[in-house]
């Protein structure tokens, strides 16, 4: 069965593209629970605020071109109205460009209205060049004007989607013979209608490449949106399992293991037991309901302390040495909890592993960032020969990497162990 909260086809998704083009706004607010068409929706309306700067620098460049191209081919001859069109053109293309740009997109609630007043501009700009043009080179000035209609379909293709731009394709017929009357020819006019084959066809290529980019734009958007989905919700597993391992699975172990005059002191040590449980329950639950921190509120030598203290219960005695580290709070929030985290794994490892109660846990800063190095004289072990276990692959070395960091662990049998654990500033 399809995983809840999945994806639509890839097939369904361009076909809604094709339909309707880039949402011009969200349909609905995007799910908790990581709707990945709510988000792709999202990202794609963020996507296409900015759509339409890419038809308007198009007739911003393709209107200097053709004009070139005009004025070397026909000299002076209607000069005139095709040099008043250029210039408006740029102009008024340039400046919806910064307008764009400054005001974060073309925002939903005017999409409509605006291309509507835009393709008004370019009909407009279309019948004053054909009514002033000389007749002789009239199809030629029309040629030139039709560029801002060639950029006006592309943005409506890339907005509503195929069938407005098929409508606007449809009514470019006769608004094209409607312009060759407008400049004193017959319908008829053999240089009319080839350039008015010649402006059809400028449309139909804009409105290929329009859905093109529109397909490529909506697909790698939610292409990318699905492959973030999954790593987030692999980082939230992995993140679940260290929790269970770090508190739960710690305290049960420690719970698990007997100690002399256990059956003696029965009432006393189940005492402890009820005690040590509530503890980890109300640590478990603030974990899970609690907000991430913004940033910190404390310094990174007394969240240390905090842990020593924690692992005090369990008997082990931590010498903090930070004498020469400065506190800053360059550290972001994330990095600092990693490290902290991955110190407090370094600790109940020592409690458990090593044979020794003592250990020496030195802050420095290091490379730009901030160094923890946990070192204690137990027994050690070889690194070669036993495979890292959970507890130092994910809840130290991968916690840390994954915020940049990273941490090692150098151990001999008999010579203790020493782990370093390294995060950027």
């Amino acid at each position: 069965m399809p995983e809840a909260g999945s994806a639509a086809p890839p097939r369904a998704f361009v076909r809604t593209l094709l339909r309707s083009g880039t949402p011009a706004e969200p349909a609905g607010p995007v799910a908790d629970d990581g709707d990945l068409t709510a988000v792709g929706d999202a990202t794609l309306a963020r996507a296409s605020r900015y759509w339409v700067v890419v038809p308007l620098a198009y007739r911003i460049a393709a209107f200097v071109k053709v004009f070139i191209g005009f004025a070397t081919a026909n000299g002076g001859l209607g000069l005139g109205p095709v040099l008043g069109a250029t210039a408006f053109a740029v102009l008024s293309n340039s400046a919806a460009v910064v307008w764009v740009l400054r005001s974060g997109g073309l925002r939903a609630r005017i999409t409509t209205r605006a291309l509507g007043l835009d393709l008004a501009v370019g009909v407009l700009l279309n019948f004053v060049v054909a009514m002033t043009a000389p007749p002789a080179v009239q199809p030629f000035a029309v040629d030139v004007a039709w560029t801002w209609l060639v950029g006006a379909v592309a943005m409506w293709a890339g907005t509503s989607g195929l069938p407005a731009a098929l409508w606007l394709f449809a009514a470019a017929v006769p608004l094209r013979a409607a312009l060759t009357v407008a400049g004193g020819l017959p319908l008829g006019n053999q240089l009319a209608m080839t350039r008015s084959i010649g402006c059809l066809v400028a449309l139909a290529v804009a409105i290929v490449l329009a859905v093109s980019i529109l397909i490529l734009l909506g697909v790698g958007t939610r292409f990318a949106v699905d492959i973030g989905l999954r790593r987030g919700r692999e980082a939230e597993r992995r993140r679940t399992r260290r929790i269970m391992h770090d508190s739960v699975l710690q305290t049960l172990e420690a719970l698990a293991i007997s100690a002399p005059g256990d059956q003696a002191q029965a009432v006393t040590r189940l005492a402890e037991l009820r005690s040590v449980a509530k503890a980890e329950a109300a640590d478990l639950r603030r974990r899970i309901t609690e907000p991430v921190p913004t940033g910190p509120t404390r310094s990174f030598a007394v969240e240390l302390a905090d842990v020593a203290t924690e692992l005090a219960r369990d008997g082990l005695r931590t010498q903090l040495v930070a004498a020469d580290f400065a506190d800053d709070h360059k550290v972001s929030s994330d990095r600092r909890t990693a490290l902290v985290e991955a110190v407090r794994e370094a600790l109940r490892n020592t409690v458990k592993h090593s044979g020794t109660k003592q250990v020496v846990l030195r802050v420095e800063e290091r490379d730009g960032g901030i160094a923890v190095v946990a070192r204690d004289q137990g027994q050690g072990f070889d690194v070669r020969d036993r495979p890292p276990g959970f507890g130092i692959s994910q809840s130290i070395v991968a916690r840390l990497a994954e915020v940049g960091g990273h941490g090692t662990v150098d151990s001999q049998p008999g010579r203790g162990t020493r782990v370093t654990m390294w995060v950027p500033g």
